[in-house]
């Protein structure tokens, strides 16, 4: 990369008196991708992401970088913290990750969109429903995240018109010989249209018979249609998950051995529809005691795939 470049996309952000017209983003500064691990007992998930930076200005123009990382320790047995609503009924949350990269425009024009990952341990609560099951087993971790954003995201509605839809673009993700992930997209619809969502990519993938990992993109309200961010936008998102590899440690491994010795099959579903939520429609006042959790077949997706 010639100075010349590394100069027109500094990330200095200068007060604009009118708004430029941008035709090129660039970011992250340091786009060299490092290795990053998280320990679940003995296994090792890892992936590839960028240095995170400041973008330097005066008169609030610049963005500061806080972010969080786990400390090198098992996450499973750490002082983690503990985060409330959404799922919460039914799943204990802890928060223990976040990072954001930010992409500028040329000549000190600042930011112009940003990629947050934030990432949750998922636990089923004593109450859970899934507390008697083992989310190693496929059909079980499947109902786990429709169960998940069932209550993360069915039950935000405007009037009569949902917020969200979703899960979208559902696809698996090998993450090691043995464990798999799930890759989804979750729309935001109801500040826009169905047509122009603020979208939200996710990956799941399980780390014990009772916990999941909820890793989450959120690309800032950018829209889908807006090319000039987008694009660079889901590349970065999409070469960090690609990059997502679990090594399986030998306890992790046994326990999902134990699991196939009863279900031979253990791939996950390649496609999953849109789920009509609310899953059940609930009576006022009364909390729902069982959720279908079988996708709609009518559902249609988004055509637009980022």
């Amino acid at each position: 990369m010639s100075i010349l470049y590394w100069l027109k996309f500094f990330p200095f952000a200068k007060a604009q008196y009118e708004r430029p017209i941008i035709k090129e983003i660039s970011g992250p500064y340091f786009s060299k991708l490092w290795a990053n691990n998280w320990r679940f007992v003995d296994s090792i998930f890892l992936f590839n992401a960028p240095w995170a930076n400041p973008v330097m200005g005066f008169d609030g123009c610049g963005r500061t970088v806080g972010g969080k990382q786990p400390r090198p320790i098992n996450i499973l047995a750490g002082d983690l913290e503990r985060v409330f609503g959404g799922a919460s009924d039914g799943w204990d949350l802890d928060f223990f990750y976040e990072n954001t990269w930010y992409f500028v425009g040329p000549w000190f024009t600042g930011p112009q969109a940003s990629l947050r990952a934030s990432s949750l341990l998922v636990s089923a609560s004593r109450d859970s429903e899934f507390i008697e099951s083992n989310i190693f087993h496929p059909r079980v971790f499947e109902e786990a995240i429709a169960n998940y954003l069932d209550k993360t995201y069915g039950y935000d509605r405007s009037g009569k018109k949902p917020h969200y839809r979703g899960p979208l673009n559902w696809r698996v993700l090998p993450i090691s010989s043995s464990l798999q992930a799930v890759v989804c997209d979750i729309h935001q619809i109801h500040n826009g249209s169905r047509e122009n969502p603020s979208v939200s990519r996710l990956v799941f993938f399980p780390v014990s018979k009772h916990q999941f990992v909820r890793v989450l993109f959120d690309f800032g309200g950018t829209s889908i249609h807006d090319e000039i961010r987008a694009k660079p936008l889901f590349a970065l998102c999409d070469s960090i998950i690609d990059s997502m590899h679990l090594k399986v440690g030998k306890s992790t491994q046994a326990q999902w051995d134990q699991v196939k010795a009863i279900c031979p099959d253990m791939s996950l579903t390649e496609s999953f529809g849109e789920l009509p939520w609310p899953l059940i429609k609930e009576k006022p006042n009364k909390k729902p005691k069982e959720r279908d959790i079988t996708p709609s077949d009518e559902a249609k997706r988004m055509p637009f795939k980022p």
